[in-house]
């Protein structure tokens, strides 16, 4: 069984909650319909046996073909029960200024009729929504910018991927994918920025993950920093072994020499994610050589939330995910109130900022606000500077 931390506990009882408030509008909803209460009763505990499937799936640790089946079940049902609250939200805020607006006029005698309607227009919008979703997650697109770096330092091309999530919903094949896509950049180095695979993932899959991974060959190597859900289930230090056996060299509270000659020289940091590690920035890169304090630093780090440590302590690129861009609509109008820069490009003196919304999802693999990306950092050697420029505060 799964230890679940604070969090988790407030996720399942709100989960909860809306569900059995779903679930009752639901069944009011077809009161007047013609259908018996035995035929109401019953899809009404479907609908039930449907919400329970991911606290279930969740409690379950195996990865037989039963508990994934259980899994995709409760995830999609999850995507498609915010969507209809969603729907029903905004009805509801329609219906509020209806009152005293007077858009639609609706006669007694036929409230009933447009209550049925609603409802199965709350059931299809849901739907077409986890629709696109879906399909939007299948084609993630290549987010190419260019910074520029002082003449005497080396061009250098980074992949940056963030919030994978391997685990029972995708796994071997979905990273695959990925690589697909990632071959036919070239980079110099492949980093991954956290939430690589979840509390479910299989061991039993590592090598065929490692596998894909060995059809890159980036010249400065593949490198990766934990997330939070490499922590959240108590399992941090299986988790980051699992990632080292697939080839990702971890860089947990560490730095590391990339490059030999002076203008070549990456000083490559990685955090712990911001719920567990403890050490400030400066005392992790305290014990850098004399030599190699001077070299380009970038920083690897799952949570955009220590803007003005990186800032301080000299880094020159913070590259960093977590945020999803939201994942769902609306949520990513509400990020953007939680992180000083919760995605895309930012900038705060000298120190450049890239937050991806990541290339995989969190539970269901639907996307509804903002598109999965593979982030393409190209450092060109310039006089000029070319990076977009942060919007005016």
């Amino acid at each position: 069984m799964s230890s679940f931390p604070f969090p988790f506990v407030v996720f399942e009882g709100l989960y909860v909650v809306l569900n059995v408030g779903l679930i009752a509008r639901f069944y009011f909803a077809l009161r007047g319909s013609g259908s018996s209460r035995t035929v109401r009763v019953g899809l009404c505990l479907f609908a039930v046996l449907l919400a329970l499937a991911l606290p279930v799936s969740r409690e379950m640790n195996e990865n037989s073909t039963w508990v994934k089946s259980v899994s995709f079940v409760g995830n999609y049902w999850f995507a498609f029960m915010y969507h209809a609250l969603l729907a029903w939200a905004l009805l509801s805020i329609f219906r509020l200024f209806n009152r005293y607006f007077r858009w639609l006029v609706i006669a007694k005698e036929d409230r009933v009729r447009w209550r049925h309607r609603s409802c199965a227009g709350i059931a299809i919008v849901a739907l077409v929504m986890c629709i696109a979703g879906w399909i939007n997650m299948q084609y993630p697109v290549v987010r190419e910018e260019k910074l520029p770096v002082p003449v005497n330092v080396a061009p250098l091309r980074i992949v940056a991927l963030s919030d994978l999530h391997l685990g029972r919903l995708a796994s071997s094949g979905f990273m695959s994918s990925v690589v697909d896509r990632i071959e036919p950049l070239s980079p110099d180095i492949v980093v991954f920025l956290g939430d690589i695979i979840e509390h479910n993932f299989a061991p039993s899959e590592v090598p065929a993950v490692a596998a894909v991974l060995q059809r890159l060959k980036p010249r400065l190597g593949i490198w990766g920093i934990p997330g939070n859900h490499e922590y959240a289930m108590g399992m941090g230090g299986v988790t980051v072994k699992l990632l080292k056996q697939m080839g990702i060299q971890m860089l947990v509270e560490k730095w590391v020499i990339l490059g030999e000659k002076p203008g070549e020289k990456i000083l490559l940091i990685g955090r712990g994610d911001f719920s567990w590690r403890q050490a400030p920035l400066q005392k992790v890169i305290a014990k850098v050589p004399e030599k190699d304090k001077d070299a380009l630093k970038i920083l690897l780090d799952h949570q955009p939330v220590d803007l003005e440590g990186a800032e301080n302590a000299g880094v020159f690129l913070q590259l960093s995910g977590h945020s999803h861009n939201g994942q769902f609509f609306p949520l990513n109008f509400i990020v953007p109130f939680l992180f000083e820069n919760a995605y895309g490009y930012y900038r705060r003196g000298q120190t450049h900022y890239w937050v991806t919304s990541g290339v995989g999802a969190w539970g269901p693999r639907i996307r509804t606000s903002g598109r999965p990306e593979i982030m393409l950092i190209d450092l060109v050697p310039m006089l000029t500077d070319l990076a977009p420029q942060p919007e005016a505060q």
